[in-house]
């Protein structure tokens, strides 16, 4: 890794989005959020729903769930398929457990030379993705032959928009054509790793962050591991529970790129709890607390 590509990322460009886009993002932020429901992540074969009336744009769609999965040892989240819109959508949940909030601080290095030369990644985050690897890869197989004009994202919020990035990454180099959608993603991995989910063609990562939220500048470096966000970022530069236009969400290109949220507000230590967290394109707590939420964890 050149260490100049931290001091001097690629030159910027800023624009605002469209309206489709926007529309997009409140629909997968959605769907983001229903995957801290417990009735989405404990059976089968049902419309996906939400407990707080938040949710309009996925519970306004015909929608399906096709696979899911929560465990101790693994993340949670499922796979569904939306009959309105012609999507499979795989989603991560974000961090809920004891397990999961575990998982947020194993963030030493572990290779991943077989995605690309030279990347390395978090390895709790790894380690989650690993543990249902074989089954979703697989679930997701039979999907798309079953469902061959469906379009496939990957979806999450927080750590679940780590999983979904690493996820995406592994789907897309076994030529799957998908999309990933992150919310308040953390860092996943090293400049290396970085440049290669910028580089993918087509360049469908659509990675929101909120304003001055610290879960999207975390992790902090370890030995052996500097942690860069890769490019674009889409920057909501509105404050917290105010309605976000096309207009006030900055689309911002550079490997990690200091001009939006990276470069607006406290660092990933001294920053959390942050309830910018909790807020993208509406509220992303649209569920009661999870039977398996960490009450202990609560600040």
């Amino acid at each position: 890794m050149v260490l100049g590509a931290f001091a001097s990322p690629v030159q910027l460009s800023t624009r605002e989005i469209s309206s489709n886009l926007l529309q997009q993002f409140e629909l997968f932020s959605q769907y983001a959020a229903v995957a801290a429901c417990d009735q989405n992540i404990n059976s089968t074969h049902n419309k996906l729903t939400c407990d707080k009336n938040t949710c309009g744009r996925v519970e306004a769609d015909d929608t399906e769930t096709i696979y899911v999965f929560n465990s101790t040892s693994g993340p949670a989240g499922y796979i569904a398929l939306d009959h309105t819109k012609k999507l499979l959508v795989l989603t991560f949940r974000t961090s809920v457990s004891v397990e999961d909030l575990a998982i947020d601080e194993k963030s030493d290095p572990t290779k991943i030379e077989d995605i690309c030369p030279g990347c390395l990644t978090h390895t709790g985050f790894w380690g989650y993705w690993q543990d249902v690897a074989d089954d979703l890869i697989s679930q997701i197989e039979q999907a798309t032959k079953a469902n061959p004009a469906y379009h496939l994202a990957v979806v999450g919020h927080s750590m679940g928009g780590a999983l979904a990035t690493l996820a995406g990454t592994v789907l897309r180099n076994k030529g799957f054509k998908l999309d990933i959608w992150t919310f308040g993603s953390p860092k996943v991995g090293n400049y290396q790793l970085a440049e290669y989910i910028t580089k993918a063609k087509p360049n469908s990562v659509y990675r929101a962050t909120h304003y001055t939220d610290s879960a999207p500048k975390a992790p902090e470096n370890v030995p052996g591991l500097e942690y860069v966000q890769s490019s674009p970022e889409y920057w909501i530069n509105k404050p917290l529970k105010e309605e976000v236009t096309a207009e006030d969400v900055i689309f911002l290109e550079g490997i990690n790129n200091q001009e939006g949220n990276a470069g607006h507000g406290l660092n990933a230590t001294s920053g959390m709890p942050d309830a910018n967290h909790v807020w993208y394109f509406g509220p992303v707590q649209v569920c009661e607390y999870p039977a398996d939420f960490a009450y202990d964890a609560l600040p």
